[in-house]
């Protein structure tokens, strides 16, 4: 199963000539080279592991988790990030059996049949050039309306799913995409800056295979780096569903200036 995680901020799309060449060729062929993973893997389904910007999760109704069910789901229209608002099918059959198993296991997760995607999840979708055939389950993790899960919860929730994936049947064809982070700042004072110490440390969590240690910032130091940087609960719940296997540094760009954001990309291979 192959698993890996990506940013997915819109300036990417929306503004690619304000990085200099190198970062976005960079950026670029980290997609490129997550793409063909799945590519080769034969991936029909993937189950992202993403996040939401005020397109389903609202003030009045934000569970920790909400797993879309639908035999289609729509893109939410972002043309100001140069993004096609392409449909991709579901997969109800899988993402019903990953609701009903994490009931039994302790998980009361939403569920949604009329989900919409975002740039969190059409962005790294398009970039990575998934085909119009394969099948999406969206695992959206709530990183915006506080009180959040917390990274440890996330942790358990990936372990989770990765169980249900092995219940499910063993031939499915089933990717994991992570996608957000990592310190990033929106709608607020500071979004032009990141926090390269922060992501430097996360990211050699994951690399070592220490999901302890990635696990142990409190929301107060995520606030600090930037509120979107929450979005690490995506990264944590794949690199728990990956077992024990260490990721391979994809893409590692401190800082992009002109994108506001570093490049980070890990590809857990065949887990």
């Amino acid at each position: 199963m192959i698993v890996a995680a990506t940013v997915h901020f819109p300036y990417i799309t929306g503004w690619p000539e304000r990085a200099a060449q190198a970062d976005a060729a960079a950026t670029r062929a980290g997609f490129e080279r997550l793409g063909r993973a799945f590519r080769d893997a034969g991936v029909e389904t993937i189950v992202a592991f993403t996040s939401e910007h005020i397109v389903n999760l609202q003030p009045r109704l934000a569970p920790p988790f909400l797993i879309g069910s639908g035999d289609l789901h729509e893109a939410f229209p972002e043309p100001h990030f140069n993004l096609v608002p392409t449909a991709r099918p579901g997969d109800p059959e899988l993402a019903i059996h990953l609701v009903q198993a994490l009931y039994r296991d302790g998980f009361d997760v939403a569920h949604s049949s009329e989900l919409q995607l975002d740039h969190g999840t059409t962005l790294p979708l398009a970039l990575l050039g998934i085909e119009a055939q394969v099948s999406v389950v969206p695992v959206i993790i709530n990183s915006i309306f506080p009180p959040l899960p917390t990274l440890d919860r996330c942790r358990a929730l990936g372990a989770a799913i990765a169980r249900a994936l092995v219940r499910a049947a063993p031939a499915r064809r089933v990717g994991i995409l992570a996608t957000g982070g990592l310190s990033h700042t929106v709608g607020a004072p500071g979004v032009e800056r990141n926090d390269p110490a922060f992501d430097q440390a996360f990211v050699d969590a994951l690399v070592a295979g220490d999901l302890d240690r990635a696990c142990s910032h409190s929301d107060a130091v995520l606030d600090a780096a930037g509120n979107g940087t929450h979005e690490i609960r995506n990264w944590i719940a794949a690199a728990s569903a990956a077992g024990g296997l260490r990721p391979t540094e994809v893409t590692r760009i401190a800082y992009a200036a002109g994108w506001n954001s570093g490049v980070h990309q890990l590809l857990w291979g065949v887990a």
